[in-house]
């Protein structure tokens, strides 16, 4: 995390060992560093079944309070949140299909410039 409390790298110090990202998903199977690929098949398994979900956080935050989540919505699109530290600093945006959500979360994930530029954000309230 960087003075805002905002964690920001995914460079992992030479001297420490492990995964940098962690996907989850509703039947608690988890994946150390997805690639790109993968996590189109995850999304590609939720289907749209009420419940499903995908999680991918960032590993060097020891809060746990810095990751993107998407689940299927009613309407045949994808809900995508992220969260970049406290309740104050967490987001959502409606996708219209699965192409979009993908590149998102990858986005998200991978760190891509602009990634979050084309979608209209909302902050979560709690």
């Amino acid at each position: 995390m960087d003075g805002t409390g905002i964690f920001r790298s995914r460079t992992r110090p030479p001297h420490e060992v492990g995964p940098v990202l962690r996907a989850s998903v509703e039947s608690g199977e988890v994946y150390d560093d997805p690639s790109e690929d993968l996590l189109f098949m995850l999304f590609e398994d939720m289907g749209h079944s009420d419940g499903s979900f995908l999680i991918v956080g960032r590993t060097l935050d020891p809060t746990g309070q810095t990751y993107v989540q998407s689940a299927p919505s009613l309407d045949g699109g994808f809900v995508v949140e992220y969260r970049e530290g406290g309740p104050d600093r967490h987001y959502a945006t409606r996708a219209p299909d699965i192409r979009v959500a993908h590149g998102l979360v990858t986005g998200w994930a991978f760190e891509l410039p602009n990634w979050n530029t084309g979608s209209v954000w909302t902050r979560v309230r709690h």
